[in-house]
């Protein structure tokens, strides 16, 4: 990948340096965000290398370990190109041009430390680096691959050794990143570290995330290929995945508008209505904590209406795509539901625990589930993705299934407050209605 290509990605996709007012004050200075994420992807690729060098046996030759560096050198980069770009470098080019000039000044200075260094590298490698930096310097376009081939030159060590000089001087140069955040008394008191540019630093990060890359034989153009790609997928581009049910007939299409009401019968049971009918069972909690989960199929409409897609509610509502017997078994059947109930229930989990962390003061009930403002944990989103692999939703993008929580729980909390409500869907809109039992209810604005 292109390197002038690969910074205007990430620029792109960098979402933590919004210029909405209402949303900066939610979230933490772009600046202290980029450092602390940035340290913190330094320390996964560290922490990569340790499990797997511990548990495959051998971390040059682990599948795994190449899966799991290749992701972790990618938002490692990522944060370092964003980082270059809010310290208002020309480009964020400029920590990879300025890094090969750093190396080749160090290569052929005469003090001491330059003179330790070609007592390793032999003449004609320093001669090698030299010239093909000027190359380097001349080329038009420059690629990630480039820059890791031509920084690989001037590795010192090898292999093993290489790779914990890497782990040792990624994470003196974490310290350094962190240390720049200290107020200037503690910055006074903790002197163990020489304070350097933030080019230099950023682009020492670059080598050795490089180097491991190269030691693993990974190509970094096609890390920072599918770093963005990534990226991408969570940034709401605005383009939305198209229904997944617009090739079938309109009657085995879910409807693009619809109502449906809960309406609490008892303290502690729902029934939910489709009109006068009611459909599946009344439901509990079933669970020693009251925390409201019998409201939880408003996150199965959440779902139809951001997604385009809830096996569950094509039961309950008997739309199945019986056209075509292929997708009615694969995308309409139990597996399906179970799936579905399985990303809810994997989602409500993790919402519950962080409520629990965040509101202690709270009633579980009263406890608010991934609210506007709080962030859901790029992990959870991958892992519910991953859960949906061979079924027709995995097209969906991060975005949308974030979208779909938030929707989910914004409603899941009003049904919970006032004991049920109506809750009108809208596939088109990609977004759910509420109103309170006993208020006028609006007209339905479309239907099939």
């Amino acid at each position: 990948m292109l390197i002038e290509r690969y910074a205007k990605s990430v620029s792109e996709t960098n979402q933590f340096s919004s210029t909405d007012d209402a949303e900066k004050q939610l979230r933490a200075n772009p600046r202290e965000i980029a450092i602390f994420g940035l340290a913190s992807e330094l320390g996964s690729v560290i922490s990569a290398i340790k499990k797997h060098w511990l548990q495959e046996g051998g971390v040059l030759s682990s599948p795994l370990a190449k899966a799991e560096l290749e992701e972790e050198l990618g938002d490692a980069m990522w944060y370092a190109f964003a980082l270059a770009k809010i310290e208002g470098l020309d480009s964020s080019l400029d920590i990879l041009r300025q890094n090969i000039k750093h190396l080749e000044n160090e290569v052929t200075e005469e003090a001491k430390r330059g003179g330790r260094i070609r007592e390793v590298l032999s003449d004609s490698e320093v001669k090698a680096f030299l010239d093909e930096a000027g190359v380097f310097r001349s080329k038009r376009q420059r690629t990630l691959r480039d820059y890791q081939v031509l920084a690989f030159r001037t590795a010192r060590t090898e292999k093993h050794t290489l790779l914990q000089v890497c782990a040792a001087v990624l994470t003196q140069l974490s310290a350094q990143l962190m240390r720049d955040l200290l107020p200037e008394l503690e910055t006074e008191l903790n002197t163990e570290l020489n304070d350097r540019p933030i080019d230099v630093v950023l682009g020492e990060i670059a080598w050795h995330l490089c180097a491991i890359a190269s030691l693993y034989e990974i190509d970094m153009n096609e890390v920072a290929s599918e770093n963005i790609e990534k990226a991408n997928a969570r940034r709401n581009d605005g383009v939305a995945t198209p229904l997944h049910d617009t090739l079938a007939p309109v009657d085995q299409q879910l409807p693009r508008v619809f109502q449906v009401e809960f309406r609490s019968v008892s303290a502690d049971t729902v029934e939910i209505y489709l009109g006068e009918e009611q459909i599946g069972n009344s439901l509990r909690d079933q669970y020693s904590i009251q925390d409201g989960y019998r409201f939880h199929d408003v996150i199965h409409l959440a779902n139809a209406a951001v997604l385009g897609w809830s096996p569950v509610l094509r039961d309950l509502m008997n739309v199945k795509r019986t056209h075509c017997s292929e997708t009615k078994q694969n995308e309409d059947g139990g597996r399906s539901a179970v799936v579905e109930e399985l990303v809810i229930k994997h989602v409500h989990w993790e919402a519950a625990q962080r409520a629990k962390h965040l509101h202690q003061d709270l009633s579980p009930y009263d406890r608010p589930l991934f609210p506007e403002g709080e962030e859901i944990p790029f992990s959870l989103l991958k892992t519910i993705r991953g859960l949906t692999i061979g079924h027709e939703v995995y097209a969906n993008k991060y975005w949308e299934w974030e979208l779909a929580i938030r929707e989910g729980y914004r409603v899941f909390q009003l049904l919970k407050k006032h004991k049920g409500g109506l809750v009108e869907v809208d596939l088109g809109a990609r977004r759910l209605r509420f109103t309170p039992p006993g208020e006028p209810v609006t007209p339905l604005q479309a239907r099939h």
